[in-house]
C-alpha cells in the first residue's frame, strides 16, 4: 500500500481555481438573468452567430427607416399646416379683390391686406421643423424667403422700385401715379413685373431656396420627395399678387389703372390657389405612403425581433436558478478555502 501526501497549499490552490471559475460563471449567469440574453453570443451559438448578426443588421435598417419616417411625417404635417394657412389667406384675399374692384375705398383696404399677406407668406416660407427650413429645398440650413419690409430696403423691394421707376419714370409715391393709364399699367403688369418674379431675379432678390426638394427613403425600396420649396411657380404667383396690390401706388392710381392691378392680382391669386391645392394633394399622397410604409416596416421589424430572440434569449427561470446555484457553490468554496487556510501543523503538536 502506498501513501500519498496532499498539502493544504495544494488543496487551497485547487479551491482558488474553483472559486475563480465559479465567479466567472456567476458573472455570466447574472448578466443573462438581467438581460435575458446569452452572455457570450458567439460562444453559445457557434456557427449560427452569423445568422443573428444578419438579423440584427436587418432589424437596425428597418428600425432606422421607421424612425426616419416619423421625422418625415412630422415635417409633412408642419408643411401641410403652412400650406393650409397660405391657401386660406389667398382665398380671403381673392374675396377682398373681388369686393373692392369697384369700391370707393377699395385701394386702402387692399393695400393693407396685401401688406399683411406678404408678411405672412414670408413667415410661412421661413417655417422650420427640427432645425430645418421646410421650404428651402435641400438647402435646409438657409432661411429661404427675403423679408420685403426690412430697413434698409432689401433686394426684392429695391428691384420692384427700380422696375416701376424705370418703366414709368417716377416712384410709386409720386403724384404722377394718378395719371398712369390702364393700358400702360396693363403693359407693365404683363411685360415688366413678371420678370421680377422669374429666374434669375427671383433667386437673387426673393429666395435662397434650391429647386431640388428633400427626399427620404420611406421603405427598403422607396425613395420619395418629402417637401416642396419656395421657388415653385405657386409661391411666385402669391408673392407677385400681394406685391402688385401693395406696392404699385395702389392708393393713388385712378379707377381704370387700379382695376388693371386688381384684375392682374385676381389672376395670380387664382393660379396660386390651384397650385397650393395641387401641392397639398401631392404631399397628402406622400403622407399616406409614409404611413402605410411605417406600418408595414413595423410588422417586419417585430418579426425580425422575434427571430433574434429565438437565437439569443435565455429562459429567465433557468437563468435565475443558475444564479442561485452558482451563488451557493461560490459561498461553499469560499468557506472551504478559509477552513483549509486555517489548517496548521502546530495545532496538532503538543
Amino acid at each position: 500500500m502506498k501513501t500519498s501526501f496532499i498539502s493544504n497549499y495544494s488543496l487551497s490552490g485547487t479551491l482558488r481555481n474553483a472559486v475563480a471559475k465559479a465567479r466567472d460563471s456567476l458573472a455570466d449567469a447574472t448578466t443573462e438573468s438581467t438581460t435575458l440574453r446569452h452572455a457570450d453570443i458567439g460562444l453559445t451559438l457557434g456557427g449560427s452567430t452569423g445568422k443573428t448578426v444578419g438579423l440584427r443588421d436587418q432589424y437596425d435598417r428597418l428600425n432606422g427607416i421607421v424612425d426616419t419616417n416619423g421625422l418625415v411625417a412630422s415635417r409633412l404635417e408642419v408643411t401641410q399646416k403652412a400650406l393650409d394657412g397660405m391657401r386660406e389667406t389667398a382665398e380671403q384675399f381673392l374675396a377682398t379683390l373681388i369686393s373692392v374692384r369697384d369700391g370707393d375705398k377699395g385701394a386702402e383696404v387692399l393695400k393693407s391686406e396685401a401688406k399683411n399677406n406678404l408678411q405672412a407668406l414670408t413667415a410661412s416660407l421661413n417655417a422650420s421643423s427640427s432645425g430645418q427650413f421646410l421650404f428651402a429645398g435641400i438647402n435646409t440650413q438657409q432661411r429661404p424667403a427675403t423679408d420685403y419690409f426690412t430697413t434698409p430696403a432689401p433686394g426684392n423691394k429695391a428691384a420692384i422700385d427700380a422696375a416701376f421707376a424705370g418703366y414709368f419714370g417716377f416712384a410709386q409715391n409720386a403724384p404722377a401715379v394718378a395719371n398712369i393709364t390702364q393700358a400702360d399699367m396693363t403693359t407693365f403688369l404683363q411685360t415688366v413685373l413678371p420678370a421680377e418674379f422669374a429666374s434669375p431675379a427671383w433667386n437673387t432678390n426673393w429666395s435662397s431656396a434650391l429647386d431640388q426638394n428633400m427626399t427620404g427613403r420611406i421603405s427598403l425600396s422607396e425613395v420619395v420627395e418629402v417637401s416642396t420649396n419656395a421657388n415653385t411657380q405657386t409661391m411666385r404667383d402669391l408673392a407677385m399678387a400681394y406685391t402688385m396690390a401693395y406696392d404699385l401706388g395702389t392708393q393713388t392710381l385712378n379707377t381704370n389703372a387700379f382695376r388693371a392691378v386688381v384684375d392682374a392680382s385676381i389672376e395670380s391669386v387664382n393660379k396660386a390657389i390651384l397650385g397650393l391645392t395641387a401641392t397639398q394633394a401631392q404631399l397628402g399622397a406622400i403622407e399616406e405612403r409614409v404611413k402605410v410604409s411605417s406600418e408595414r416596416l413595423t410588422i417586419q421589424r417585430d418579426i425580425v425581433a422575434k427571430q433574434i430572440q429565438a437565437f439569443e434569449n435565455v429562459d429567465p427561470y433557468e437563468a435565475n436558478v443558475r444564479v442561485t446555484d452558482l451563488t451557493t457553490q461560490l459561498d461553499t468554496a469560499y468557506a472551504l478555502t478559509v477552513r483549509i487556510q486555517q489548517l496548521n501543523i502546530l495545532k496538532y503538536m503538543s
